[in-house]
């Protein structure tokens, strides 16, 4: 049920932002902009515990809340849209739900835009080039284009993994060590 209700709040998120029919480079823009400012929120949210009880409390005012929120628009920078949006979140008591509508417009607005995000996994940090060249292979497989959100772990000790939905194409280092584990145990046995 919430996730459904979260779903809701972004679909509506979407289709506001959507509605100017803003040329594709400048809707792009548009959603990474709203899309940061919303994070940038859920972040203070989250590393406020005072500041997200007195915004979920029912015994604090509506007015005091919008108040409140017009005061942290001004500190945060966030544009009328997200302000809108929270206002939204905080008059029907749903503000706890900001999380999971931000993935479920995440997941709207790259539907809405044929972009594929890619979860990339290395080793250390790709050069610019690197990233160019990977950006490309994965758009050519999905046939979309696509979005990479880097992440680097050590574990994977050479390579790249890259998760697409839920297909994961893994060609680490250490992924090619445990096929060959696995051969020569095969072999062996």
């Amino acid at each position: 049920m919430t996730l459904s209700v979260a779903r809701r709040y972004a679909r509506a998120l979407a289709d506001i932002l959507f509605a100017a029919k803003l040329p594709p480079t400048r809707q792009r823009a548009e959603v990474q902009h709203i899309k940061q400012q919303l994070t940038d929120f859920a972040s203070l949210l989250r590393q406020h515990a005072a500041l997200r009880n007195v915004l979920a409390s029912p015994a604090v005012a509506k007015e005091e809340k919008l108040a409140l929120l017009d005061r942290l628009r001004k500190l945060l920078g966030l544009g009328e849209l997200a302000r809108n949006f929270l206002a939204v979140l905080l008059d029907h008591r749903r503000l706890e739900l900001l999380d999971p509508a931000l993935g479920a417009f995440d997941r709207e607005v790259y539907a809405r835009l044929g972009i594929v995000p890619v979860e990339v996994t290395t080793a250390f940090t790709l050069n610019p080039s690197q990233k160019k060249l990977l950006e490309e292979r994965l758009a050519a497989l999905t046939g979309s284009d696509v979005e990479l959100r880097y992440r680097e772990s050590p574990d994977i000790l050479a390579g790249v993994v890259a998760r697409i939905g839920s297909t994961i194409y893994d060609g680490s280092l250490r992924a090619q060590l445990r096929r060959l584990q696995q051969q020569l145990t095969a072999e062996s046995g």
